[in-house]
């Protein structure tokens, strides 16, 4: 589920999209066992980081039918047949698969006709770049086209049983948060987004459904955008599980205050109550647990000496959801992070389960913080996918459930 931290400009769109009774209409669809082909003229490809592999070590690559593989901008390798599983790995500047050594910075490995390229267990369209980091780590960057990248995100963020109307208007989220992202964070790295729940659950070809393949085509190239009439521009159309109740501002994730706009927060919502996170009960936690979390990723957080209490610092509105808190160590000095980031540390961490947002109580009761009164899983921000769920099953079109929880936001034909 998204949730980058960075407040980047955003960029704009052109040709507002009427949509019309047939557009958003589900239509019969043929499942394909099978990828489907080069995708047409138009549609942008997407980079997605699917794989990180420590210095020093190998991953395993193979492919399920033809394939190339390119390096140094040539093709040094092709067949008819599929690639066999094999190691690669990367040593004094060349890569090495099935004994064959090749002597440049990047390797792809490229699907060819219906094939898919596997990495580890998982299966990816298109192609599969490999490359290093400035701290020795090979990284594995699937390139494929946004339609079929949005077909393996669907299937990983939506239960199979949901209505086809919240997996429409999931799919016109996911694409506007994939399509900012690769106008943004895209144009400096090397990947425009993560496969996991720090960008958007992707789980690859072998994720794929028929409802998730027909949502993205029957809501093809539209996304969300806002602004004056004329200047429209996609936004980071953050999602999440269980809204628990309000939606909130992007305020408790990143960035200034939020007061209006798409992302403002406020919204009711009465349709998430099926999800088993609607409220949960309270989570105790060591202040010792705490503290080694937080010391993982503030350095600043392990020269406190210890944890002596969390102090709320701000409240996110009328939902009165923790912002920002301080974390204050045995020594007397405070560190001031975001309380989402307590939560995303915990959860690092692996010692903690049960605590699903930070919609929640912070008490102190000497030896440890609990958490209390929880609504929710996720942030709460944007698009509630058990409220889209809940929505879908009362009769709202794609369009109310969007505007739900985008309100003022229009919807564009972006390719």
């Amino acid at each position: 589920m998204p949730d980058r931290r960075r407040h980047p400009a955003v960029y704009a769109v052109s040709a507002v999209v009427v949509l019309s009774a047939g557009l958003l209409a589900v239509s019969c669809y043929q499942c394909r066992s099978m990828p489907r082909p080069t995708p047409p003229a138009g549609i942008p490809i997407v980079r997605v980081l699917v794989a990180e592999v420590r210095a020093g070590e190998a991953v395993s690559v193979s492919t399920t039918g033809p394939y190339e593989i390119h390096a140094a901008g040539s093709v040094v390798a092709r067949s008819m047949a599929s690639l066999g599983e094999g190691k690669l790995s990367r040593r004094s500047g060349q890569w090495r698969l099935h004994a064959a050594d090749y002597p440049a910075d990047e390797l792809a490995v490229v699907a060819v006709g219906q094939s898919c390229v596997r990495v580890g267990s998982r299966a990816y369209r298109g192609k599969v770049v490999f490359t290093t980091a400035a701290n020795g780590k090979i990284l594995a960057v699937n390139h494929l086209d946004m339609e079929s990248y949005l077909t393996g995100v669907l299937a990983r963020e939506l239960y199979r049983s949901w209505h086809i109307r919240a997996y429409q208007a999931q799919a016109i989220a996911a694409r506007t948060y994939a399509f900012y992202e690769m106008g943004t964070f895209g144009r400096t790295h090397r990947y425009d987004l993560r496969a996991d729940q720090s960008s958007q659950v992707y789980g690859g070809f072998l994720a794929e459904t028929d409802k998730a393949r027909r949502a993205v085509e029957t809501t093809g190239g539209i996304v969300l955008a806002t602004g004056p009439e004329g200047h429209e521009k996609v936004f980071k159309a953050y999602y999440s599980s269980c809204c628990g109740g309000m939606t909130n501002s992007a305020y408790v994730l990143s960035g200034p205050p939020v007061t209006s706009g798409p992302l403002a927060g406020g919204q009711k919502c009465e349709d998430c109550k099926a999800s088993s996170r609607y409220r949960w009960p309270a989570v105790t936690v060591s202040k010792d647990i705490v503290y080694r979390a937080l010391s993982r990723q503030y350095r600043e957080v392990a020269d406190l000496g210890g944890l002596k209490t969390i102090e709320v610092v701000e409240e996110a509105g009328a939902s009165t959801r923790p912002v920002w808190i301080n974390v204050v160590g045995t020594n007397g000095r405070k560190v001031r992070i975001r309380a989402d980031d307590l939560r995303i540390s915990l959860l690092r961490d692996g010692q903690t389960r049960g605590l699903y947002s930070m919609n929640c109580r912070i008490r102190d009761t000497g030896d440890a913080i609990v958490f209390d009164g929880g609504r929710g899983f996720g942030h709460g921000v944007g698009l509630c996918q058990w409220g889209a769920q809940g929505k879908a099953l009362r009769g709202c079109s794609v369009q109310e459930i969007l505007q739900a929880y985008y309100p003022g936001a229009k919807l564009f034909r972006a390719y």
